[in-house]
């Protein structure tokens, strides 16, 4: 069968590829499950910043340049004031990364400059790092989202907002070095808070903190950076840490923020090496973990972190914890084949491990209903309480994943079991614009795990369950994650709706897509049970051709969730550029198989 192209729509017979083509491929498919596979790294020339700079923070007074420039004459995502900042922030970010308190005032408006201003207002850390994310949002005036030019210009003021915002940070952050005890509000260091705080329930001593824990997320998706990922995010632990966030048990106006600020902190970039921290700081870290394959380089349970969770996040935390602990296993496992080592761990530990998951997942479909922790149905927290589900539960499908790949495509060779990519996958150098060095200097940067590709020996392990079992679970997890995915909420501006209504209606982006890793997870396990199925359907064909038919459609099936991974990335990359390349990658890696 063709298509309309004229080329087959389905790959001939195994047995007409070569050997060493088939592993090639099988070789491919496995970077798709790489730390930072897919990442389109971006990057501004130092020689451009300074005009740049010049151009975009010039004093609404002056002239800032050209009237026909490319910043003067695209429609830019700004807004006139701190608090026109914050309502944006509980529209577009809060949903999936609720790292402030519930907003103290409903409903929120988003609220974006009809023309360009001159963001001079803007001198607050965290108001240039929520900035720094909106601005990638297209305006509801722009008609083309995707013109180069329009992509440029929010590139540069993501870029502009993010620099000033570390600036600001480390201005404002610079006195408390020396001081015995920074989160001492008497301390003479902390004096330089002295001002009106960026959000009412949320000390300004803290939101440094948030402010790089966001910015962690901008390295990653729109730099396409990971090692400034990493380092954001140990930035934003350490300063954490010193401010004692990990074992605050304070009962005051500012408890859920203290709560939020630690767990989330630490999540975001830990989220592979699975530990029990909290909440905000350490979704941060563990996320960033899990997507660059390192182990953490301290305890993830380390009995002094004792601050408590925010209402509802346990399983959040605990999911985030699987993911860690499930990538340990793989990396584990890699050292075991590659050393040939003892491998009498491995069935205990993945079948225990199979099992805390599976608990887990049972867990979340009986915790009780969000409404009776959000009640105002519609409001950014009852959305974000809703997202944080799911978030909890994608999170699991993917440690499933992680366990099971090995013993469910051991039939496939140079399949890996660890998230590391190939050799032409190395982690990108670091970018030109350094951080500011108050918060870091306690020094938490992971060593980076070796590349490994499994041996033909691994098919002499001994699994705890069966090839096809393993294969099973691959597969209903890979769909969970793709239908969870799908069904997370947009972004709902509802006085930008009248607006968009009269231009093109354009699709607004999610945003801080700390999920993009566990899509690609979904990606490369069902690319790698369609691999399987073309091999049972051509083997098949001269056996028993009563199973080819369902072995197609089994196919078809697979390749329109595929398709939808493709579409959920590509959302993402509205917003962000670095995501681009995984988008483009997947898609082509399914047009390979399904077309070449």
């Amino acid at each position: 069968m063709t298509d309309d192209r004229g080329r087959s729509q389905e790959n001939g017979p195994t047995g007409s590829r070569s050997s060493s083509e088939g592993d090639e491929w099988v070789k491919q498919l496995s970077g798709l499950c790489g730390p930072g596979a897919g990442l389109r790294h971006v990057d501004i020339p130092m020689a451009e910043i300074d005009s740049m700079f010049d151009s975009i923070f010039a004093p609404a007074d002056e002239p800032a340049g050209n009237a026909l420039s490319p910043h003067a004459r695209n429609p830019i995502r700004l807004y006139g004031s701190n608090e026109d900042i914050l309502d944006a922030y509980y529209i577009f970010i809060h949903p999936y990364f609720p790292i402030l308190p519930a907003p103290v005032r409903l409903p929120v408006y988003s609220r974006p400059q009809p023309r360009r201003v001159s963001p001079v207002h803007l001198s607050n850390g965290l108001a240039l790092a929520i900035a720094a994310i909106l601005v990638l949002i297209p305006h509801p005036d722009e008609n083309d989202a995707h013109r180069a030019e329009y992509v440029r210009v929010r590139r540069d003021f993501a870029h502009c907002f993010a620099k000033s915002a570390l600036e600001a940070i480390e201005s404002e952050y610079e006195p408390l070095r020396g001081c015995e005890d920074p989160s001492n509000p008497s301390a003479e260091g902390v004096r330089v808070f002295d001002r009106e705080p960026f959000h009412p329930k949320v000390p300004p001593s803290i939101e440094g903190v948030i402010a790089l824990s966001i910015l962690s997320v901008y390295e990653y998706a729109q730099r396409g950076n990971m090692n400034e990922m990493l380092h954001r995010a140990n930035q934003a632990l350490a300063l954490a840490m010193s401010l004692s966030l990990h074992e605050t048990m304070d009962e005051d106006e500012f408890a859920e923020a203290r709560r939020r600020t630690w767990w989330m902190t630490v999540c975001t970039p830990v989220a592979v090496s699975g530990m029990r921290l909290m909440a905000t700081q350490y979704m941060t870290v563990c996320q960033g973990l899990a997507v660059s394959n390192t182990p953490p380089s301290f305890d993830l349970y380390d009995p002094w972190f004792v601050t408590p969770f925010p209402e509802g996040w346990k399983l959040l935390v605990e999911a985030q914890q699987a993911i860690l602990e499930s990538a340990t296993f793989a990396r584990d496992l890699d050292d075991t084949i590659k050393t040939q080592a003892d491998p009498a761990w491995i069935s205990p530990r993945m079948a225990a491990l199979d099992s805390q998951i599976a608990s887990l997942l049972l867990a979340c479909r009986e915790a009780p209903p969000v409404s009776q922790m959000a009640p105002s149905s519609g409001s950014p927290e009852y959305v974000a309480s809703t997202t944080m589900r799911a978030f909890a539960e994608i999170k699991l499908h993917t440690a499933r994943i992680k366990i099971h790949r090995l013993c469910a495509f051991q039939d496939l060779t140079n399949a890996p079991t660890s998230q590391t990519g190939g050799p032409d996958r190395p982690i990108p150098p670091p970018i030109d614009a350094r951080a500011p060095s108050s918060p870091s200097d306690i020094n938490l940067d992971p060593m980076p795990a070796p590349d490994v590709s499994v041996p033909s020996g691994v098919r002499g392990l001994r699994f705890p369950f069966a090839a096809d079992v393993s294969s099973k679970i691959c597969l209903h997890a890979a769909l969970n994650t793709v239908t969870l995915l799908d069904n997370l909420p947009y972004p709902n501006p509802a006085h930008e709706t009248a607006r968009r209504a009269q231009t093109a209606r354009l699709e607004l982006p999610r945003t801080m897509p700390t999920l993009v890793c566990c899509a690609m997870q979904a990606g490369y396990a069902l690319l790698m049970l369609c691999l399987k199925a073309r091999g049972f359907q051509e083997t098949e064909a001269g056996v028993d051709g009563l199973r080819a038919p369902s072995l197609a459609g089994f196919r078809s099936d697979v390749q329109q969730s595929l398709r939808l991974v493709v579409k959920l990335v590509g959302n993402y990359a509205l917003a962000f550029e670095a995501l681009q390349g995984i988008r483009d990658e997947l898609a082509q890696a399914i047009d390979r198989e399904f077309f070449k």
